[in-house]
Parts: structure tokens; sequence; C-alpha cells
């Protein structure tokens, strides 16, 4: 008979058993069950997982999730929960320490969500990188002239005598016209001029329907030679009509210098400059149109001029006019130019694109123009063109042909009257204050390029003596205005290992939460399921649970140190007890204890 030795202490009012055995391995018992133990020769408290022996559901047992959660917060790393559940704290001091922890769960958390927010609604930062960036890293910008009269007297004469077979003088050759020179008062923001023009002539409006408006233009419009009179390019003369190309502007057909947009593209590289001050640029002399413009039509006698990227349209609302001068003076318009130019970096790449706000390439298309590049000035103009043929349909005669989609002509002028004030906004987000809902505006989703070059333009305007008049009426100066642009860098305010860093901070400082915390977290929270499942399987067995040694000692880990008294001596025994018999009366529950 193998001999074993029962002692027993009272701990905090309760029985605790050790039980010696030797071999501690696990026994089987002879009846209807079997059942499994460990004898350990170390102490282990028969509380140290006090689990309900009831036949429900484990997650019912408030028992089974006290001990759980109370050996947690012995073992775990987290500050101040071992505290909650040490033996023999009072009440107060565990209120206490509670209240505390809360309090550093409320501050970690408000500071987490208030990081997270920032991240969300401000996740890059632009900052200055360079503020002398060498200019020839920038090409130089496009220069679009236009002239104000987009058409010529005698070109328009011309085309209606031939037109109507009749002489210029007549009534109705009169009144086609006017007819033309309207149509060349189309242009934006200004669709609403033709209209009242048309206002008290309303006969000519259904006139020159079946005319091809694009080629009519083309045809009137005043060719190079009858704008420019001399080209300089750094310094030294060239042929305007060479490097001035016609180019497609809601203003209507123009010229423009070192443009990718042009009508005929500009095959070779684009122009750079390395150097700053008056003259050292483009300048451009130009003639006066005396004498040309239709009679009837309130037209300014002068140019406009346009600086934009060379991958870009021309924004024409933002066109700078020059006048022409009388004959003793000529108006000069000195035009100095600041580039600058924002580069952003791969890891704004990975933010989402309604968080960055920008199109890096191959990202941003624009229909309906012959754009390689994604510029927002060009995006914004295909908006336009867009809104227009969905609301008149059809585009006016400067907007590039699309499938399907007709010319605007004199009969849908009140159509693009009507809608000239929708074309010049864009829609804000629902909400926006200082916004009425109802306005008409476009909804365009134009946002600028993540990489982009911009052009900054201050103008100012000089009157030269007769000398200078012998030239032309109007000159025009467009030079870098320093020795060096200003590059800006966007990058991310937060990524995600700033991001990570700052929560563990937050959560190292007022939780003591780590990594390592997590996992063990988690650790606990599979472990404790998995003895759950165990002892709900032995209990559906009618089974006293035991746990079985790779689970014992999950509770057990720190309940050595609550051993504040030396156990008391063993008491004597029979040694007619039978082992059998002890392992029976244990697992059917006369002593309430886990091994």
């Amino acid at each position: 008979m193998i001999r074993k030795k029962r002692r027993t202490a009272s701990i905090s009012g309760r029985r605790h058993e050790w039980i010696n055995h030797p071999g501690c391995k696990c026994r089987r018992t002879t009846g209807e069950v079997q059942r499994r133990c460990v004898l350990s020769k170390r102490r282990r408290l028969s509380s140290d997982l006090e689990l309900g022996a009831g036949d429900g559901p484990w997650w019912s047992s408030v028992a089974d999730g006290w001990s759980l959660f109370k050996a947690f917060c012995d073992n775990t790393a987290l500050h101040g929960l071992r505290y909650i559940t040490a033996e023999g704290m009072p009440i107060v001091h565990r209120l206490m320490w509670v209240a505390t922890c809360f309090a550093g769960l409320l501050g970690a958390g408000w500071l987490i969500w208030s990081i997270w927010l920032r991240y969300a609604t401000s996740p890059t930062v632009t900052m200055v990188q360079d503020t002398s960036y060498p200019l020839y890293h920038i090409p130089f910008p496009a220069v679009t002239v236009c002239s104000v009269n987009k058409v010529l007297r005698s070109e328009a004469v011309k085309f209606v005598e031939e037109y109507t077979g009749k002489n210029s003088s007549s009534e109705e050759a009169a009144r086609y016209l006017a007819v033309v020179g309207a149509l060349g008062l189309m242009s934006y923001p200004t669709y609403h001029r033709p209209f009242q023009f048309f206002q008290y002539n309303m006969s000519g409006r259904p006139l020159l329907s079946d005319v091809n408006v694009t080629e009519l233009m083309l045809r009137v419009m005043p060719s190079c030679t009858d704008i420019f009179v001399a080209c300089f390019w750094k310094g030294m003369e060239i042929d305007c009509c060479e490097r001035f190309l016609v180019q497609r502007t809601e203003e209507g057909f123009c010229y423009s210098f070192n443009s990718r947009t042009a009508e005929t593209r500009w095959n070779e590289s684009l122009l750079r400059n390395n150097a700053a001050g008056a003259t050292t640029g483009l300048e451009v002399f130009f003639k006066g149109q005396a004498g040309q413009a239709i009679d009837g039509l309130d037209i300014l006698r002068g140019i406009n001029v346009h600086i934009h990227h060379p991958d870009s349209y021309p924004d024409v609302a933002k066109g700078l006019f020059v006048p022409e001068a009388p004959s003793h003076v000529m108006m000069a318009q000195v035009m100095q130019v600041s580039p600058s130019q924002t580069v952003s970096t791969e890891e704004v790449r990975a933010i989402d694109l309604s968080m960055r706000r920008c199109y890096f390439p191959g990202e941003g298309h624009i229909y309906g123009l012959p754009v390689d590049t994604y510029q927002q000035d060009s995006c914004f103009m295909a908006c336009r063109m867009h809104f227009l043929a969905k609301a008149c349909n059809c585009t006016p005669y400067f907007f590039p042909r699309t499938i399907g989609m007709r010319e605007c002509a004199a009969v849908d002028l009140e159509c693009l009257s009507m809608n000239n004030a929708a074309t010049r906004s864009n829609k804000p987000p629902n909400g926006t204050p200082g916004f009425h809902p109802e306005e008409s505006a476009l909804d365009c989703e134009c946002m600028p390029p993540c990489t982009a070059t911009q052009y900054s333009v201050e103008s100012n305007y000089i009157q030269t003596g007769n000398l200078e008049s012998k030239r032309g009426k109007g000159y025009v100066d467009v030079f870098f205005k320093q020795m060096g642009g200003v590059r800006y860098r966007n990058d991310v305010m937060f990524g995600w290992m700033d991001l990570l860093v700052s929560f563990g901070g937050i959560a190292g400082l007022f939780l003591g939460f780590s990594l390592l915390s997590g996992a063990e977290l988690l650790y606990w929270i599979f472990a404790g399921f998995a003895v759950c499942v165990k002892l709900k399987r032995e209990r559906r067995k009618g089974v006293r649970a035991l746990l079985m040694p790779r689970c014992s000692w999950l509770f057990n880990m720190t309940k050595r140190r609550s051993l504040a008294r030396s156990p008391q001596p063993p008491q004597k025994r029979s040694s007619s007890t039978s082992t059998r018999d002890d392992f029976i009366a244990i697992n059917s529950g006369e002593q309430n204890s886990y091994f």
C-alpha cells in the first residue's frame, strides 16, 4: 500500500490542503470515469482557481471570470492592477486604485484620440526645403498672348461678302457682320456679353447656323504678324511667328510661347533660363489695331497676357491686360516671375487620396483635353467644358471637339449666358458655412498635383517715350525676379512609425503598456478560454473538474507568495486509508481543491 500524507492549513479563513505522492504522475482510478490529476511536491493553494462547479456554460459562471481576472491582475506587468486584487487589501485602497487605473485609461484614450484626429485631418505637412533652388532646374513659364479683338474687320468683311454674295455696305451683310463680331465676344468668364449684344438685334441670332464656327474664327482672327512687332529671348531677337504658336484658350484663339498645349506641339525641350532681372527673359513688342474692330462692339484696345505652366492650359480669368498706348507713348508692362516648386515624398502616396488631397502621376485624369500631364487649371477647364456640354448640348468653338458634341452657334448664346454664373465657382463640401446649398456651381474634383511648379507674377506699368513707341504700341518684359526659386517638400506629418511611437509612449506613460503587455493580454485571453473549454467538457461528463498539468500552472504563478504563515503540522491518519479512497473523496466534492 502506498503511503500518503495529507496536511492542512488555514489561511484567510479558508481550508487548504497539500497532498504528497511519490512519482508525481497521473493515475487512473477504477470506476466508471477516468480521472487525471497531478500530485506535486511543491505547495499549491486550493484557492488558485476556484472555478464554479455548475452545469451551466462557462461564460455564465461569475466565479470562473473573476478567478481568471484575478490571476491576470496578479501576474500582469500593467501598473496598478495587482493592487486591485491583492489579498488583504482594504476596500478603500482597492477603490482608490480602481479610480487611478480608470483615470489613466481615460487620459491615455483622450490623448491617443487627439493624435489620431490630427493624423486623419492633417496627415501631411509642407516645409521649406530650399530658398535658393537653382533656376536651371525650373522651366521658364509659358507666355500666352491674346488680342482683345478676336475678329479683324477686314477679314470678317471678306467672309461675309463671300458667304452672302453681297456688298458689305448692304443691310443684310451688316447683320451677318454683327453676328461674326458677337461670336468673337464668346469667352469665359463673360459668356453674357454676346447675348447682350443680340438683345438689340434678335433677328440676327439664327444667322450662320450652318457655318463651322472654329474654321470661321481661325479665319478672321488676327494673325501673328498683326500682333507682334519684335520678340527677344535672353537679349537675342527671335522670330515671333516661329516661337509663338496658336493656342486654344477659353478666351478664344491666342498665341503661346514655350507651351506644350498649343495646337502645334512644341517638339523641342522646354526653354529654361538661369538669369534674373529686366530684359533677361522674354521681351515682346506689340502692334496697335486701330480701326480693326467691328462697328458697334464695345471692345478695349490691347492684349491680355497669361503666365502659366508649360504643360497646362491658361486660366484666362487670371490674365493681365496691357492697353494699347496713344501714338506719342508706349505702355510697358514689367512682369516679375517668382517660381516655386513643391515635391511630395513617396510616403505621401501611401496616404488615402481623400486625406492627402493631391494627385500623383497616373492618378489624375482629364477627359476631353489633349494633355499629357495632369494640371489643375486644365482640369477646371475640362470641367467647365463638360458642364456647358450638359447644360446647353454644345461647347464653345475654342474647346477641342469631342465625339458626338456640336459647336455652340449664335442660337446657343442665350443658354451660355444663363449658365455663365455657374461656371465661375466650384461647389464646396456640403455644410460649408457661407455657401447656400441652392447656389448653382460646378462640381469638379480638381485637386492639385502632388508635385507641381507654380509661378507667381508681380506686374507694373511703365510709360516710355517717343523713341520706344516707334517699335509698337505695347511692350511686355517677362523675367525671373530672383536668381533662385523656393522649393517645398510635402511629407507625412505622422507616419506609421511615428504614430506607433506616439501611441506607445502615451500608453506606457499612463498605463505602463507595451507591445509585450498586449501579447500578454492576448495570451491570457486564449489560455483562459482553453481552460474554460476544458472544464466545460469535464463537467458535461459529470466529473469534478481538475486542471491538467499544462493548464494548472497558469493560475499558480504568484500564489506562492500568498502563504504568509507556515503550514500546520500534518494530521496523523490511519494507515488503513487507501489511496483510491483519497482520490475519490477529493474528486467527489468533499474537498473543493484544485491542483
